[in-house]
């Protein structure tokens, strides 16, 4: 992946859990599935690409995960306090 999307796309992701929607965090697919309601931005990529870029920033204290007793799919992003 080039350098320069996978900036844009740690970008959109902490626009998106910036977003007063997201106050208290995002599940995976939030990041590229709106509702027609929401107001927040989405996130452009390939899932693949937004879920590595999650860990990364995840990884660099930005962003935090809580786990979910469910799949993958259910854990919820928010931004680091």
């Amino acid at each position: 992946m080039a350098t320069n999307q996978h900036d844009h796309i740690r970008e959109q992701i902490l626009a998106a859990l910036r977003h007063p929607e997201a106050e208290e965090g995002l599940y995976f697919r939030n990041f590229f599935h709106l509702h027609e309601e929401d107001e927040r931005p989405s996130v452009i990529g390939e899932q693949a690409a937004i879920l590595a870029a999650l860990e990364e920033l995840v990884a660099e204290g930005l962003v935090s995960m809580l786990p979910s007793a469910g799949s993958e799919d259910e854990r919820i992003f928010s931004l680091a306090r």
